[in-house]
């Protein structure tokens, strides 16, 4: 064996970094050893780096498994800029385009090729895999394979079997996985005596706050008493294109301009919001969580939540959004009677009862050719053998449902069904798992006891301190030395002198 490579002077040659974060030479000297490895690195961790050293120091290419357009086509700019020959291959790489980045990667042009999990779903991928110089499989925000993970995606678990395909090492990353969900994607994924990583969940910059509003007209209040003390960037998350619209709106007739950001817009329009989001000097963001992966702002000096998010993970990795640059930050979550009624209604049309389910299975078995892609048909109508009339949404709902069985395949705007057959009971799984994640949120929003604690013991960290002195829960003049952060109590939080 050669001399082990200096990977501090390829870090600084090659990305231009001085030094590694946390955890990130361990999972790069792994990935030049040919060993597995699960690295949880927390949101603003440096997950890229983690593929792309390895793809300019191996011979052949990294192939990076990712789960969003826009986040591939953000990694695929950063890549390129680093001076990576790097590709992307998704459902909207235009048809004529696709055979050429696939050429490219088989004749060594490519350093690093993105593809999104349903790709593997592809008969015609799957063929050519053997042909291409892979040196290393990358499995971004890995805790999509795992039903306990918080945005579970059926397609990653074909990634796994493509392991007898690719005999080549797995490096796995996710920012927030508990316990539970690493065990899944180790088995998910066959990882094997993979080496783990897993960095501390605490952001000790960050100040943790529920804040109880009843209705709207008391969270815009809220809001706008927050803007008036923000720094930087501030981005507001709610949970529904309405609400991001009535939220901006409502800034708006008060004088105080934000953009809006959700999947409804068009393309042009998003990127235009990202731009300015990076570009402006406190720039003030209301979006859906369609907003944040790949976008990388140091200095948000404040998240709020107009709306709790359906799972403690998604709340965890939006949150940590702020304070990247290491300044305090603050994460402000608002909690009103009715909310939990936003993420029923999730859980219900992303998990459809049983028998809506078997009802469009077996209309698909008449109509669809089975193994063949097929544009996704209309909605079937009542009376058509599935014994319900939902509408275009639900039966699009029922779809996605029907994929995480393994009975279809989604890709863009096209269907292939796989196993007429398949067994549909597990689906009734997880929408128990989305009931319980439903339900932690809430358990965080109204339960007694530090914020900060709360968090870290969810995703499986000790915490020695009973008080943090960094959430709403702890901060209190009655728990605080000779008044010694008294004085710092409006700026981290806002209080008025009468409160």
């Amino acid at each position: 064996m050669g001399e082990p490579i200096d990977l501090t002077a390829a870090l600084g040659r090659t990305l231009g970094h001085a030094g590694f974060r946390a955890g990130q030479e361990e999972l790069v000297r792994a990935a030049m050893e040919g060993r597995d490895a699960l690295g949880i690195l927390p949101t603003g961790g440096g997950k890229s780096v983690c593929f792309q050293l390895p793809a300019f120091l191996l011979p052949g290419m990294v192939l990076v498994v990712s789960p969003l357009i826009s986040l591939m086509e953000d990694q695929l700019g950063r890549a390129r800029k680093s001076g990576l020959r790097a590709d992307l291959l998704s459902s909207s790489t235009p048809t004529r385009e696709r055979g050429a980045v696939v050429e490219r990667a088989r004749e060594g042009k490519t350093d690093l090729l993105l593809v999104a999990p349903e790709r593997f779903l592809v008969p015609g991928f799957r063929r050519v895999l053997a042909d291409l110089p892979v040196s290393l499989l990358a499995v971004d925000e890995a805790h999509c394979i795992a039903q306990w993970g918080h945005d579970f995606r059926p397609a990653y678990l074909r990634v796994g079997e493509v392991r007898p395909e690719l005999p080549v090492s797995v490096l796995a990353l996710t920012a927030t996985a508990t316990p539970r969900v690493r065990e899944e994607i180790e088995a998910s994924l066959h990882l094997r005596d993979p080496l783990r990583v897993v960095g501390s969940f605490d952001r000790p910059n960050l100040v943790w706050e529920v804040r109880t509003a009843r209705g709207h007209g008391e969270k815009i209040r809220t809001i706008r008493s927050l803007l008036g003390r923000r720094r930087g960037a501030t981005i507001v998350y709610a949970s529904t294109r309405r609400s991001v619209e009535a939220v901006r709106s409502a800034l708006a007739s008060r004088g105080l301009p934000a953009m809006d950001y959700h999947a409804g817009l068009s393309p042009a329009r998003r990127t235009e919001v990202q731009q300015r989001f990076l570009q402006d000097p406190a720039p003030v963001v209301v979006a859906t969580n369609a907003f944040g992966m790949g976008i990388d702002r140091p200095d948000v000096g404040m998240v709020v939540h107009y709306q709790l998010s359906g799972s403690l993970e998604a709340y965890y990795q939006e949150a940590g959004r702020a304070g990247r640059d290491g300044r305090q930050a603050r994460c402000v979550a608002l909690w009103g009677p009715t909310d939990r009624r936003v993420h029923d209604a999730f859980v219900a049309l992303a998990h459809p009862e049983m028998g809506e389910l078997t009802g469009i299975l077996r209309w698909l078995r008449r109509r669809v050719p089975q193994g063949i892609p097929t544009t996704i048909p209309s909605s079937p109508r009542n009376g058509s053998g599935t014994g319900w009339e939902g509408g275009q949404s639900r039966f699009l709902a029922g779809l996605r449902a029907l994929s995480r069985a393994g009975a279809v395949a989604l890709e863009g705007n096209t269907l292939t069904l796989l196993d007429p057959e398949a067994d549909l009971t597990p689906l009734s799984g997880l929408r128990r798992i989305a009931e319980a994640q439903v339900a932690s949120v809430e358990r965080y929003a109204r339960g007694r006891g530090c914020r900060r604690r709360k968090l870290l013991e969810y995703f499986g960290q000790e915490v020695p301190e009973k008080r943090c002195g960094r959430c709403d829960r702890c901060f209190r003049p009655a728990h605080v030395r000779m008044g010694e952060l008294i004085l710092k109590a409006p700026a981290l939080f806002g209080w008025s002198g009468s409160k």
